[in-house]
């Protein structure tokens, strides 16, 4: 009977708060200006996500041919001859570009040299792009909560003021029921927000035919969804526990638009400072600069003699002219793996700080949901850090690949009668081109470090939310 009673009390107020939302000019103009600006952010990032896979596409063909069909050469002058590999874009991109327009779109894979990417699309915007960039993400995490707070601001508040309560309390409707129907009604306002940004998914998914470069296509897509109903759902409840608790609604707008700004803009960017002061990563010059400098540093000149002299003991010659391969490919070799050597030890360290960052930055997801939710957007998006360095290694990995065939193709084949081996197309041909994929998730990483606080957050502004009430049931009407 109690069920029953709640169920009625919840259809009740959600077909009365429906119906005033529908009369109400001011819910039209936020919804109006809150969908032309999900809209354009969605069609910008769509239009601009495919224009990028586009061309990328293009240029790596292009790449792929001129590899190809570079002619005939010694293989270490392939070597540095080089290619470009380029950086792979899911459809959630779209949504939330993440880091993808500071960092560079392609890598020059070379012999001897671990290049940084290039071509990052933040250098050639302006200042005030690069400042603010308009995203579907940005408008569900930043704007959304906005406009829910403009509209919900009075949801207990105005009846309050209004000395409209003790006749909420004596109707005999659970308060519970109530405040659940308008938060479902302020939670459907605020959702509409993403249609954009659902269409703009489905018409790149069709125009793409289907494929995606990630592993867990599926997975991400229900998560990146859920995810986003969590996070504007917390923002209904924290608007339904401000609203009933402020004796105004002055009260509860300045209580809501302080919450606003402290969990959406200062937490947020307070905690990737804070990250960057707790492991600070060296400037680009610098780190460079170390790189070179142990790369200058030759290899071993007494092992090198040791190891050519064991190879004239095995083959029973006296000089590199008569041995039955190539030395100058065995010295490319070592010289690679010397190099390999240096790069792990930068590289290593520096990736590490920067996995660390992500880790400090994740725990702001426990007070903030607009952290939280952020963090896991681009996660998913394949848009943030993590995953920009798993490309990183992958292009390594290939270009070490690259290098190792190159050069003992070189080392199998010794110069004859003063000409130097050439190697040509069939050995071009034997090394394809890098064909990357995002790796599936770790659930379980996923889910400690921002599905755990965006539950954890919920549960708590429910919390919130059922206290008020209940001090709104058997506190002072005024």
């Amino acid at each position: 009977m109690r069920n029953l009673v709640w169920r009625q009390a919840f259809i009740g107020a959600w077909q009365a708060d429906w119906r005033e939302r529908r009369r109400d000019w001011r819910v039209a103009l936020v919804l109006t200006l809150g969908l032309t600006l999900a809209a354009c952010a969605a069609l910008l990032a769509s239009l601009d996500l495919d224009r990028t896979r586009s061309a990328r596409a293009v240029a790596a063909a292009a790449e792929a041919e001129r590899w190809v069909h570079q002619g005939s050469k010694n293989p270490h002058s392939a070597a540095h001859y080089g290619v470009y590999a380029f950086k792979p874009l899911p459809t959630l991109a779209a949504i939330d570009p993440g880091i993808e327009q500071y960092v560079g779109s392609s890598i020059w894979l070379e012999a001897h040299k671990q290049n940084d990417m290039v071509y990052r699309p933040a250098a050639d915007s302006a200042g005030a792009d690069r400042q603010f960039r308009l995203s579907p993400a940005l408008v569900l995490q930043v704007l959304a909560p906005a406009a829910m707070i403009f509209l919900g601001f009075g949801m207990f508040a105005a009846e309050r003021e209004r000395g409209m309560l003790p006749a909420l309390r004596l109707n005999g409707a659970p308060l519970g029921a109530i405040a659940a129907a308008r938060g479902a009604v302020l939670l459907c306002l605020a959702l509409t927000m993403s249609l954009p940004g659902i269409v703009a998914i489905v018409a790149l998914k069709w125009h793409a035919g289907g494929g995606e470069p990630v592993a867990d296509p599926g997975l991400r897509a229900l998560l990146f969804a859920g995810g986003y109903l969590v996070y504007l759902t917390i923002w209904a409840a924290l608007i339904t526990a401000a609203s009933a608790y402020a004796a105004t609604m002055r009260a509860s707008l300045a209580l809501l638009v302080t919450l606003w700004t402290a969990l959406t803009l200062v937490l947020p960017r307070a905690a990737v400072e804070l990250a960057q002061s707790a492991a600070p990563l060296p400037s680009a010059q610098a780190f460079r600069q170390a790189v070179d400098e142990e790369l200058g540093m030759p290899d071993d000149p007494a092992e090198a003699e040791r190891h050519k002299q064991q190879l004239f003991t095995q083959y029973g010659v006296d000089n590199v002219a008569d041995l039955p391969v190539n030395w100058s490919g065995i010295s490319q070799l070592r010289s690679e793996a010397h190099g390999d050597a240096v790069f792990d030890r930068h590289y290593g360290p520096l990736f590490a700080a920067m996995a660390s960052q992500d880790r400090a930055i994740a725990l702001a997801g426990w007070l903030s949901p607009a952290a939280a939710i952020a963090g896991l957007s681009s996660r998913l998006a394949a848009s943030d850090s993590a995953s920009h360095i798993e490309f990183l290694r992958a292009a390594e990995t290939h270009r070490r690949l690259m290098q190792n065939l190159l050069n003992s193709d070189l080392a199998r084949n010794p110069d004859r009668d003063g000409v130097k081996y050439q190697a040509n197309e069939a050995l071009w041909r034997s090394i394809p081109p890098l064909a990357f994929a995002y790796g599936a998730l770790d659930v379980r990483d996923v889910i400690v470090r921002w599905v755990l606080p965006l539950l954890t957050l919920l549960v708590l502004s429910i919390g919130l939310a059922a206290a008020s009430l209940r001090r709104l049931r058997i506190g002072s009407v005024k």
